[in-house]
């Protein structure tokens, strides 16, 4: 029951995460479901790589958290 539940989170948590980065949620959202919390780490990895493709290998960024 308790592993079911982090699935279920974990699907909708990175659903909403993909949409907000446009990242193609429902595939994220599938991942999410079938392996749970242990696809995290891959989604930022991803989310990260897609960030620095996308502003080119000259440019500098600050990041405000």
């Amino acid at each position: 029951m308790f592993i079911a539940l982090c699935c279920l989170l974990s699907a909708l948590m990175l659903y909403i995460q993909a949409l907000t980065h446009a990242m193609g949620a429902k595939r994220w959202g599938v991942l999410g479901l079938l392996f749970g919390p242990f696809i995290l780490p891959m989604f930022f990895t991803h989310k990260r790589m897609r960030m620095l493709k996308a502003q080119g290998q000259t440019s500098v960024s600050m990041l405000v958290r």
